[in-house]
């Protein structure tokens, strides 16, 4: 952490920026009537793009009659009309869907929606180790034994072109609802719906896997005039949406905010999901997104990495208790399982790239063991990225290939770099952040070559350094209520959402330094001011590591990057500041 470059993106502007900024900041003036703001916030809002009364309104009222037209999307009246067509004549239905938090919460609220119009459909979740991600032939053939009519396909299917001339062949229907990068030629399918589709105009590009699904099930009860219906369903949107890790902006947030509403209103909120809250230990009264993405999503992405992830969607699909109970505490086991297995596979990579450090100068990781669990190494795959900040990918063996997960930095496309190796692959997949991909293991060695040099051809030496952005500089004297309390309405927090970052200069500890436990440390600072003693003091909570905990100490000044939190116990509601890194000051 000591390594970090604090990048301030309010000194970043240009005069061009900095002059419309000016211009935003008069118009919210303006509408004084309507809308008071602290500075702080006004820039802040205008940092995330939101830059007009209409957009602030829309940010702060991320409201369900906000959503886009779902026929807007390519291909969805085509897929709605097939979708009624299969309800009106009783077909045979299979729902299929990746076995990560997004197909597996696809699949459910699909399997949910078609039950209620009268279908009860296949579930296929494919076998993370015998079929890999996505459209296998093994599940076509399944299909075919089933006598499926028609296939719906939710996270995956935007690259299956030869399955579907498959699928095809033998008469079944396809449609697909994917997010992933479409390649030159799209499958064959009924209809594709993937708003990255070159062709496609809808108005917003980064909705996950679920959210494409969710838009064709509000195409379908527009035409059968059940509109409110979909809203049921925002429960699966809103974990799926916070758990894929995609831009928390303009719909996005929208389902999100849903979501989130259904899930803490007692009233609402679905059994399974009320019992995968109690498994998670969540003591938080609001579940927020990041409760979702840390406690809720590994438990469910757990059976998918180790075991059967049909297993999740029967447990987001059920409503009877003792059923949940035993689902829950199947999921909650293989998570703690998955815990220790990553656990092991994380030392034994950064062993293998401390290695590759000492040896030679690589602006990449490509680390491979045949013996590792290929359920987890996507996760190795970040942690790499999170320790080295490099690219990094994680390789083991599968079905006597080499197949992996890769995770990127800020500022390098790890899905345009894996291109430039196709030659060397068997198959690959993913976005800008994060990529899945198959190739010999005999091309390993001659893959790392290539893949670094296209990364230390790409890298600057600025962004090989860890960055912590910092949206403002502020005084402790502009941490009022009223900013407290607004900054809760710029949740739900995610990608390109991000919760707000702030710095305070020469700040200096004052009284007992407490530490809690695993180097977790509890204290209060102060603006330093050597001629007068402030009165404004706030608590800190600092998870630190070893190399800090010498320096945090009364009376030491810093520089602080925090973010702000709001906690109420026993009816009363303080303020304290969470320390995300200081840069201390030495005489």
């Amino acid at each position: 952490m000591r390594n970090n470059n604090w990048k301030l993106k309010e000194t970043s502007s240009s005069d061009d920026r900095e002059k419309s900024f000016i211009e935003f900041k008069a118009e919210v003036r303006k509408l004084r009537d309507k809308i008071r703001l602290p500075d702080a916030i006004i820039k802040l809002l205008y940092m995330r793009g939101v830059d007009n009364y209409a957009k602030i309104h829309k940010y702060f009222k991320p409201t369900r009659e906000k959503l886009y037209n779902p026929f807007d999307l390519k291909d969805a009246q085509t897929a709605a009309d097939r979708i009624i067509a299969a309800i009106n004549n009783k077909e045979n239905v299979m729902v299929l869907g990746d076995y990560d938090v997004d197909g597996t919460c696809g699949v459910s609220m699909f399997y949910l929606f078609l039950k209620n119009f009268g279908i009860e459909p296949e579930v296929y979740i494919p076998d993370r180790i015998d079929e890999g991600y996505g459209i296998s032939f093994k599940s076509i053939d399944f299909a075919k034994e089933k006598n499926i009519d028609l296939v719906i396909s939710i996270d995956c299917g935007i690259t299956a072109v030869d399955k579907i001339k498959y699928a095809n062949s033998l008469g079944i229907d396809f449609i697909i609802c994917d997010h992933h990068q479409p390649p030159d030629v799209i499958p064959d399918a009924i209809a594709v719906l993937d708003p990255l589709r070159n062709d496609d105009t809808y108005p917003f590009q980064f909705l996950s896997g679920t959210g494409v699904a969710f838009k064709l099930i509000q195409a379908v009860c527009k035409q059968l005039d059940k509109n409110d219906y979909p809203f049921s369903l925002l429960d699966f949107v809103a974990i799926a949406t916070c758990s894929d890790i995609v831009p928390l902006i303009d719909e996005n947030r929208i389902l999100v905010n849903e979501g989130l509403a259904m899930i803490n209103d007692s009233d609402k909120i679905r059994p399974s999901i009320k019992m995968l809250i109690e498994i998670s230990k969540i003591t938080n009264p609001n579940i927020s997104s990041t409760n979702i993405v840390y406690s809720i999503a590994p438990r469910i992405n757990a059976v998918g990495r180790l075991g059967d992830a049909k297993r999740a969607v029967e447990l987001m699909t059920s409503d009877k208790e003792e059923e949940l109970k035993e689902l829950a505490k199947v999921l909650n086991e293989v998570n703690n399982n998955r815990k220790e297995i990553d656990k092991t596979i994380t030392e034994n990579a950064i062993n293998i790239c401390e290695q590759f450090f000492q040896e030679e100068n690589t602006n990449s990781l490509v680390v491979y063991n045949e013996e590792w669990h290929p359920g987890v190494i996507g996760i190795v795959a970040a942690r790499l990225v999170e320790k080295f900040h490099l690219p990094s990918i994680v390789l083991t063996k599968v079905n006597g290939v080499a197949k992996g997960s890769a995770r990127s930095i800020n500022g390098f496309n790890i899905y345009d770099a894996l291109k430039q190796c196709e030659d060397q692959l068997i198959q690959f997949g993913g976005h800008y952040h994060a990529a899945g991909l198959e190739l010999e293991v005999s091309n390993v060695r001659e893959f790392r070559k290539s893949f670094n040099e296209i990364a230390s051809s790409t890298l600057t030496n600025e962004q090989l350094e860890p960055e912590l952005f910092i949206d403002l500089e502020l005084r402790f004297d502009d941490i009022t209520a009223q900013l407290v309390n607004i900054l809760k309405y710029f949740e739900p927090f995610g990608p390109a959402n991000m919760t707000p970052v702030f710095v305070t200069r020469d700040v200096q500890i004052v009284g007992e330094v407490r530490e809690v436990k695993n180097n977790t440390l509890l204290f209060k600072v102060r603006e330093y001011d050597p001629k007068s003693y402030s009165n404004v003091a706030f608590d800190c909570v600092f998870f630190s590591s070893d190399e800090y905990v010498k320096d945090i100490v009364p009376g030491k000044r810093c520089d602080l990057c925090y973010s702000i939190e709001k906690s109420i116990w026993r009816n009363t509601s303080t303020t304290k500041l969470r320390v995300r890194d200081a840069k201390f000051y030495y005489n």
